[in-house]
C-alpha cells in the first residue's frame, strides 16, 4: 500500500512542479469533485438516519442551509428557522476556516511540496530503476544513452547530487532533445557517500548504477570509492537482484590502484566496471568505432603490412588529459609493419611537449618503471638531447612504441621548427593533441601553429592521410572550435572532451566484446562458438579481477585497429577466416598490445637471461619453476611473457592466436 501511495505522491508533486496549467487544474477539479461527493454521501447517510425517525426532510433542509452558509457567506441570511445571529456565526466561521484558512493552507502546502520536489527534498518509491550518484555534466551523456536504449528509456532515472537540484535541472534540460526529455527523471539532494542517501534512493533495488561524482571536486575519486563501498555493503545485505555499476575516476592513479587489487568473490550482487573518464574521452575519438571520428584515427586507416608509414602523436601538455591520450594511443597503436629484430623497425612515436617536461617525465617514468626499462625514450631541451635510456641489452629490444619528451612550449622557435620538420616527413601520420588544463590556451595554440599545418579544404571529408590533425581539448564548450571549422583553413582542427558529451555510448558494446574475449581465453583450443545467451559469459566475467576485466576491455578496444590495418571489415555480420600468415601477423600485434597493457598497469619485465631459464624449466615441466612464475606474477608484478613474441612458449602464443582467430565472433552483431 505504501508503494502505491508514494507513486501517487510522485505524480502529484510532478504535476504541481510543472509550468503547464492543465495537470494542476485537473488535480484541483478532482479534489473538489471528490470532497463534494463525500459530503453529499455523508448528507445522504444523515438524511437516511433522520428518515427513520420521521424527520428526513428537516435534516436534509438543515444540511443544505448549513452548506450554503459555510461555503458562501453571501447566502446570509437565509429564510430559515435558525436565528439570524446564529446564521452569522456559521457564515463567519465558514468564511474564516473554509475560505481564508483552507485556501491559504492548501496554497502553502502545494507551493511547499512543489518547491521541495524541485529542490530534491521529497523522496519516493522506486524499483528496478537507474541510479546516478553525482551531478557531473557527464550525466547529460548518460541520459542521452538511456533515451537511445529501448530497454532502458522506460525506467525511472534517479540522480543524487549535493548541488541545488533545481539548478541541475536548468543545466541538463536545454542539452536534451524533446525525445530525450521524455525519460522519467527525478533529482534528489544528498551526499552520495552517506548511507542515508543510498537508502532514500533505493540503491538496493536499482538495476543500473552510475557513480559519476560532481564537477570540480578535489577528492572526486576518493568520494566515489566511499560511495562504491557503501553500495557494496548495502547491496550485499539487502539486494535481491544483480546490478551493473560503473565507477568513474578522474585521475589515472586511481585506475592504476584498482588494477592492482586482487581477485575477490563479489557478494554485493553488483558487477563493477571501472571507467577512467579522461581515458574514455580519448577512446571515443581514437578507437574508430564511432562513425563521427572513424576517419580521424591516429593511423587514418593507412598503415598496412607493407606500409612505410608510422603514427606520430604529439601531446602538448603533460596533464591528466594528456596522459590519457598518450596511454590510449599506446594501447591501440600496434601495426603489422613492425618487425621484431629489424635493423630499422617502424615504431609508433609518442611525443610530450611541456614547459616542465623533465620533472613530469620523472613522475611518468616513476609510475611506469617497467615500461621504460624496455622502451626507447629521450629528453630534449632547447633542441639538444640531454637524456636517453632503455636497457635493451638486458631486457631485449622488442617494443613497438617509443617515447620522446621535449621541454618547452609550442611558441618556442626550436619546437616550431621540429613541428615543421615532422609535418613535411611523408613517413609520419601526424596528430597533435592540445591538452593543457586551460581551454583558452589550447584554442590559442591551435590557431597559431606554423602556417603549413592548416588545411584549406571545403570539408573535413577532403582531408588526406598525411594532413596533420589537431585535436583541441575543450572540457566546457566546443562552440568556438566548431565555429572555426567553417573557416576553410581550419578544417583539420577538431575539438574533443566536452563534459556533456564525454559519456562513451559504445562502452556497453565493447564490454560485451570484452566478455567474449574472456570466454575465448577460458576455452582456448576447446572453443567452438559463442554462447547464445550471456549467462555463461557473465558468470566467467564476475570471477575476474578488475585488472583482468580491463585487460579484456583493452583487447576489445584494439580490434578495430587490427582490422583496419589488415583490410578487414568490422561490420560484424559474418565469420572471417584468416590465412596462416595473416593469423601470425595479428597474433604478433595482439602480443605487442598485451606487452604495453601489462607495463602500463604496473608489471615489470624479466631480464632476457632469466626469461630463458624460466622457458627451459617450463618446457621440462619443472614444478619449482612454475611456482616461481606464479610468485613473480602475483607478489612481485613481474611477468615472464613481457617479451618478444617469438620468444614465447607455444602455449602462450596460442592464447594470442585464439583471440585473433575468432575476432569476428567477438564483435558479431
Amino acid at each position: 500500500m505504501k508503494r502505491y501511495w508514494k507513486r501517487i505522491l510522485l505524480r502529484f508533486d510532478r504535476s504541481f512542479s510543472t509550468n503547464k496549467m492543465l495537470k494542476p487544474i485537473l488535480w484541483v477539479v478532482g479534489f473538489c469533485v471528490s470532497w463534494t461527493l463525500a459530503f453529499w454521501l455523508i448528507g445522504l447517510v444523515w438524511g437516511a438516519t433522520a428518515a427513520d425517525e420521521g424527520t428526513s426532510a428537516v435534516a436534509s433542509e438543515r444540511m443544505d442551509e448549513v452548506l450554503h452558509l459555510m461555503l458562501g457567506q453571501s447566502n446570509y441570511p437565509l429564510q430559515s428557522a435558525m436565528p439570524h445571529w446564529y446564521q452569522l456565526v456559521i457564515a463567519f466561521v465558514g468564511t474564516m476556516f473554509f475560505t481564508a484558512f483552507l485556501i491559504s493552507a492548501f496554497s502553502n502546502l502545494l507551493s511547499n511540496r512543489a518547491a521541495s520536489h524541485r529542490k530534491g527534498f521529497l523522496h519516493y518509491y522506486f524499483s528496478d530503476h537507474i541510479l546516478v550518484m553525482g551531478g557531473s555534466k557527464i550525466v547529460v551523456g548518460i541520459l542521452k544513452s538511456i533515451a537511445a536504449d529501448a530497454s532502458l528509456k522506460k525506467k525511472d532515472v534517479v540522480i543524487v547530487t549535493n548541488q541545488d537540484a533545481e539548478e541541475l535541472w536548468v543545466q541538463i534540460v536545454p542539452l536534451l532533445t524533446d525525445e530525450e526529455r521524455k525519460v522519467s527523471l527525478t533529482i534528489y539532494h544528498g551526499e552520495r557517500n552517506m548511507e542515508k542517501s543510498l537508502r532514500f534512493s533505493q540503491a538496493e533495488k536499482a538495476s543500473l548504477i552510475y557513480i559519476t561524482g560532481e564537477d570540480d571536486e578535489k577528492e572526486h575519486d576518493s568520494i566515489n570509492v566511499d560511495c562504491w563501498k557503501l553500495l557494496k555493503d548495502l547491496r550485499s545485505r539487502e539486494a535481491t537482484s544483480r546490478a551493473q555499476c560503473y565507477l568513474t575516476f578522474e585521475r589515472n592513479a586511481s585506475t592504476y590502484l584498482f588494477h592492482a587489487l586482487p581477485e575477490e568473490q563479489d557478494t554485493s550482487k553488483m558487477e563493477t566496471t571501472i571507467v577512467n573518464r579522461l581515458e574514455s574521452i580519448a577512446q571515443q575519438i581514437l578507437i574508430g568505432d564511432d562513425k563521427r571520428w572513424k576517419d580521424y584515427t591516429l593511423d587514418r586507416g593507412a598503415i598496412t603490412v607493407d606500409s612505410e608509414k608510422y603514427v606520430h602523436l604529439v601531446v602538448a601538455g603533460m596533464t591528466q588529459m594528456g596522459y590519457a591520450m598518450a596511454s590510449t594511443a599506446a594501447h591501440l597503436c600496434h601495426y603489422p609493419n613492425f618487425e621484431e629484430g629489424s635493423a630499422h623497425p617502424i615504431r609508433t612515436k609518442i611525443t610530450f611537449i611541456d614547459k616542465n617536461a623533465e620533472r613530469e617525465m620523472k613522475f611518468f617514468r616513476g609510475r611506469y618503471p617497467g615500461l621504460f626499462k624496455v622502451s626507447h625514450w629521450c629528453l630534449l631541451k632547447n633542441g639538444e638531447l640531454t637524456d636517453k635510456e632503455g636497457n635493451m641489452k638486458e631486457y631485449g629490444d622488442f617494443m613497438d612504441v617509443e617515447w620522446e619528451f621535449m621541454e618547452g612550449e609550442l611558441v618556442d622557435d626550436w619546437i616550431r621548427e621540429r613541428l615543421e620538420k615532422w609535418r613535411k616527413d611523408e613517413a609520419q601520420i601526424l596528430t597533435l593533441a592540445l591538452c593543457d588544463d586551460e581551454p583558452e590556451k589550447n584554442i590559442a595554440n591551435a590557431l597559431y601553429l606554423p602556417e603549413g599545418f592548416y588545411r584549406p579544404v571545403a570539408s573535413r571529408e577532403e582531408l588526406e592521410v598525411n594532413d596533420p590533425l589537431i585535436w583541441v581539448y575543450q572540457p566546457v564548450s566546443n562552440a568556438l572550435i566548431e565555429a572555426a571549422k567553417d573557416v576553410r583553413r581550419y578544417a583539420n582542427i577538431l575539438s574533443f572532451g566536452t563534459m556533456s558529451d564525454s559519456y562513451d555510448m559504445r562502452l556497453e558494446g565493447r564490454i560485451t566484446s570484452a566478455k567474449r574475449i574472456n570466454y575465448l581465453y577460458c576455452k582456448t583450443n576447446n572453443y567452438v562458438m559463442m554462447p547464445a545467451e550471456n549467462d555463461e559469459l557473465d558468470e566467467l566475467w564476475r570471477k575476474l579481477s578488475f585488472a583482468n576485466k580491463m585487460s579484456n576491455l583493452y583487447g576489445a578496444n584494439s580490434i578495430y585497429t587490427k582490422f583496419r590495418s589488415m583490410g578487414v571489415s568490422t561490420d560484424g555480420k559474418k565469420k572471417i577466416t584468416f590465412d596462416v600468415d595473416t593469423l601470425e601477423r595479428l597474433a604478433k600485434m595482439e602480443h605487442a598490445r598485451w606487452n604495453i597493457e601489462k607495463l602500463l598497469v604496473g608489471f615489470r619485465p624479466l631480464p632476457q637471461e632469466e626469461r630463458a631459464r624460466i622457458k627451459q624449466g617450463l618446457e621440462k615441466g619443472d614444478e619449482t619453476v612454475k611456482k616461481r612464475v606464479n610468485d613473480l606474477k602475483k607478489n612481485h608484478f613481474e611477468h615472464k611473457d613481457i617479451a618478444p613474441y617469438g620468444e614465447l612458449l607455444e602455449s602462450s602464443q596460442e592464447y594470442d592466436k585464439v583471440i585473433v582467430r575468432n575476432l569476428s565472433d567477438v564483435i558479431s552483431n
